[in-house]
């Protein structure tokens, strides 16, 4: 189906969606271990209870520890900037490129590269280059259609400002990466159903020359040791492998400085910051005492927590301890793309390794339940496709598809990361090692089939009673389901759930095959709150001077759910808010002069 994006724009349903994740590794201390608040004690005096506490989070794990006064080592600069993911990358080379004089936390030995996705709007190369940009009418439309996802508990403000602000980022952005021979890609390869909608919004950089159908090396790999050397020529004093620890206050509440813990001696270093301290240090989603603390709702049905490492919020509690109030509304980033082994493990442990990662996963395929049940419309944004299955017995499903699979992922043209089949217009590159958009069924095999098979993980069977065995499903009940889905199939009309019907493919020919799925979560999006200019605000909404969040430790742009189908949205917002809050760090203003 074709469609133009002003055709689109135009339509009745404009419905969110969008995916990348910002990944954010900050240079912060470790967990540590989640307590109880003790039941408090009547007062003698008066015979009455003491007022109970509205707060609702656990108070006692995030208590403020006594200030550290074992101070090595001090050093004068303008901003500090904790964290080397996409964020702090984006705010330590921004500081400097602004005149400041930076220091640059982390607490790993290099920077961290994950997703490299970008959303923005109207950006000099997606205009000039690809021909696509937005009206004002259009850009309201999308940050409506946004903060619709969110059910509205966001603050829309902060949805508007990216989308004013992310063309302007992408446009310095793109100048510098170009200075070191690294170029921006515009993904064009859109989509339109019912249920969800993919705009032309995703920059991806890319290095040499760009090979249409892949795969391409993309992404952060390439653009944040791109920041380092900038940092390096720029005199960015770079304290790798230090650990942040507390916030440095004065009387009136300023952020003045961070106290940082050299890992190679644990000596306590006081850096005092003139301007203003960054915290972008890449939410909580390695901590699971923190989940309890914050009553994360989506720890319980986790499978898989890859990329989870290091995660532990500590920019958020150090933000908490300086005063600042934090988001309330839960929302993660997750994939339906955990493989789950036939112990239907979910919830913690979680695994964290690649073998438990099946990127299929988010193939509109069949899907049922334990009792062989199918209980959903299978096309749709992952998140809305992971809450559907979770709320199943288990908290999983099966994916359930026949040996027409190459014809059926072609048939879907599923966009953005969860694209396997490779296409004119789209990105076509590396996400994974091994894992790319195949052009061929024999690719396809070797990207994903053949792994999920040794595994034991994909199951394989030449009837589907012995497959419906095999998965540990109800034979009859599972042979129904089939067979009432292929009759959908066959009248080319979804009675059921009202799925698109050129992706209800019957599951008909020999070999079939099966496979347990679940969530694994990405990131964390519910941190501090924060204003227009990026600082840290307290419970009433005034500003914690000298206090700056981005990326996942900041909070009021998603809620409950994170819109997949903006391609690149969260590390949108990271990468626009990060270059916004050094701007206003070093020159009190957002806006260049």
């Amino acid at each position: 189906m074709s469609f133009t994006r002003r055709d689109f724009l135009k339509g009745a349903t404009f419905t969110a969606a969008g995916v990348a994740m910002t990944g954010i590794l900050g240079g912060c201390s470790s967990a540590g271990t989640a307590n109880t608040p003790a039941t408090p004690a009547a007062d003698s005096a008066t015979n009455t209870a003491p007022a109970k506490s509205t707060t609702w989070y656990d108070e006692a794990y995030f208590q403020k520890p006594a200030p550290i006064a074992d101070i090595a080592e001090k050093i004068d600069v303008d901003v500090v900037v904790v964290g080397a993911g996409n964020g702090g990358c984006i705010a330590a080379v921004s500081a400097a490129d602004l005149g400041g004089k930076v220091a640059w936390v982390e607490q790993n030995a290099g920077t961290i590269t994950w997703a490299g996705e970008i959303a923005a709007l109207n950006s000099k190369v997606a205009k000039e280059k690809f021909g696509v940009s937005y009206s004002e009418e259009e850009k309201n439309m999308i940050v409506n259609d946004i903060c619709r996802y969110a059910s509205y508990e966001v603050d829309q403000r902060l949805v508007k400002l990216w989308a004013d602000h992310s063309g302007r980022t992408m446009d310095w952005f793109v100048d510098k990466m170009e200075a070191k021979g690294i170029h921006m890609f515009l993904e064009t390869d859109t989509y339109k159903s019912n249920v969800y909608t993919v705009l032309p919004v995703t920059h991806t950089v890319y290095k040499g020359e760009f090979i249409e159908l892949g795969p391409n090396q993309m992404g952060s790999q390439l653009a944040n040791p791109a920041w380092v050397e900038y940092a390096e020529e720029m005199g960015v004093k770079k304290l790798f492998e230090h650990t942040a620890q507390q916030l440095v206050q004065d009387s009136g509440g300023k952020v003045t400085g961070i106290i940082v813990q050299r890992k190679s001696d644990k000596a306590y270093i006081q850096i005092n910051a003139a301007k203003g301290v960054i915290l972008s240090t890449g939410g909580y989603s390695g901590n699971t005492a923190m989940m309890d603390a914050l009553r994360f709702r989506g720890k319980d049905f986790v499978a898989n927590n890859l990329g989870g490492d290091g995660h532990n919020g500590d920019g958020i509690k150090m933000a908490l301890w300086a005063g600042a109030a934090i988001d309330r509304n839960q929302c993660g980033n997750a994939f339906n793309r955990a493989a789950i082994d036939l112990d239907h493990h979910v919830g913690e442990p979680f695994t964290s390794g690649l073998n438990d990662i099946w990127w299929p996963g988010s193939q509109p395929w069949l899907k049922v339940n334990t009792r062989g049940e199918r209980f959903m419309n299978e096309d749709g944004p992952y998140d809305f496709q992971i809450y559907g299955g979770v709320s199943q017995p288990g908290k999983f499903w099966f994916q359930i598809f026949d040996s027409n699979y190459w014809d059926d992922v072609q048939a879907f043209h599923t966009t953005i990361c969860s694209r396997v089949v490779a296409a004119k217009g789209a990105r076509n590159s590396e996400v994974l090692p091994g894992v790319f958009p195949a052009k061929s069924k024999e690719e396809f095999d070797g990207a994903f089939m053949a792994a999920a098979l040794k595994s034991g993980k994909l199951k394989k069977a030449d009837t589907l009673e012995d497959l419906a065995s095999q998965l540990g499903i109800p034979v009859g009940a599972f042979a129904e389901t089939v067979k009432r889905y292929n009759q959908n199939a066959k009248n080319g009309f979804d009675a059921d759930f009202g799925k698109n019907p050129a992706k209800v493919r019957p599951v008909a020919k020999a070999p079939f095959y099966g496979i347990a799925v679940g969530s694994w979560l990405l990131c964390t999006f519910n941190g501090i709150k924060i204003n227009t200019n990026l600082q840290a605000v307290n419970e009433k909404g005034d500003p914690i001077e000298g206090l700056y969040i981005t990326g996942n430790d900041s909070g009021g742009f998603f809620a409950n759910s994170y819109p997949e189908y903006y391609g690149g949205l969260a590390h949108g917002r990271t990468t626009c808010f990060a270059r916004l809050a050094a701007l206003h760090a070093v020159t009190g203003s957002i806006y260049e002069s």
